[in-house]
């Protein structure tokens, strides 16, 4: 006990030198080389020399899972994009090409993800935020697969990757499934009869109009939020909606990205038959959001097909 008491500096004594960190450490690489000394060394020595001679250095399996360890966990947002850049550009056919690129994008497109479905939806459900980080991680398989030459404009490569997973993710979302895992057959006799009878088309449509109406008339909503959705129901799914969310302009026919995609709201149409600014309709429908999700689907099962 005496021993450890005297081995620690007094309040006129320095204490030891502090083992300074790598230059261009940033808070999280910081704290990481303090959790592990060997770890962080190494893959300090491989990022330098990528990005000093743009070529992926020649390292084991071991010191190779480390830099991935080290991108993916305590990698900066700007290193990190760095590093996708060098390895998109110079080293695409390199067999740790891809691992080094996903290391760098996916913690992006999780973040993003979370980010968008907090945008479009107030309280996203699990689900809605899965769904779109599945696309994000599925668009950045698809960039780096797909690897077009980029411009020379600046923050090219930046500006290519963020577009593609905000696509990716948005695209994962409105995917219409209507028809899923259907496949054409020679004779029908060979077909086989589902033994489960479906419910009625019928009985969906009574259950449909009858949500519709508790909906329009719910008593809780503002008169402004009630009367939105009482003309988004008097304009009906011809005119309140658009098929193409993503088509500012020109055809939608010749918008081959923008097909079967699920439709939204059409806020300028609702805002024109109101006589009001579009931004009121987006505030107003963002307040019916959250109220009639409470209401009406709290546990995010209410439109499951079973």
């Amino acid at each position: 006990m005496t021993e450890e008491i005297k081995s620690q500096p007094t309040a006129g004594e320095q204490a030891g030198p502090v083992p300074s960190s790598p230059q261009g450490h940033t808070g999280s690489a910081r704290y990481g080389a303090e959790r592990n000394d060997t770890e962080p060394t190494v893959a300090w020595a491989a990022l330098l020399e990528l990005l000093e001679s743009k070529k992926i250095p020649s390292l084991d399996a071991v010191q190779m899972l480390a830099l991935l360890h080290h991108l993916f966990k305590a990698g900066d947002r700007p290193l990190r994009f760095q590093v996708a850049e060098v390895v998109y550009r110079y080293n695409h056919d390199h067999p740790n090409a891809q691992a080094l690129f996903l290391a760098c994008i996916v913690p992006t497109a999780a973040k993003a993800a979370r980010r968008k479905a907090e945008k479009l939806f107030v309280h996203p459900s699990d689900w809605q935020v899965e769904l779109m980080y599945d696309g994000a991680v599925t668009a950045a398989f698809e960039i780096f697969q797909l690897n077009p030459c980029l411009s020379n404009i600046p923050n090219a490569f930046r500006r290519y990757v963020l577009r593609g997973l905000s696509r990716g993710m948005l695209r994962n979302y409105f995917r219409r499934e209507e028809n899923p895992a259907m496949r054409p057959a020679g004779h029908v006799e060979t077909i086989r009869t589902r033994k489960r009878l479906l419910p009625s088309m019928m009985e969906r449509d009574i259950i449909a109009r009858d949500l519709l109406k508790q909906v329009t008339n719910y008593p809780n909503l503002r008169p402004q939020v009630r009367a939105t959705l009482q003309c988004i129901a008097a304009l009906g799914p011809d005119f309140a909606l658009k098929e193409h969310a993503y088509s500012a302009s020109g055809d939608p026919d010749k918008w081959k990205r923008e097909r079967d995609r699920r439709p939204i709201l059409n806020p300028e149409a609702i805002a024109k038959a109101m006589g009001i600014p579009k931004a009121d309709v987006h505030r107003y429908l963002r307040e019916a959001r959250g109220i009639l999700r409470q209401a009406f689907n709290p546990d995010g099962r209410l439109f499951q097909i079973h």
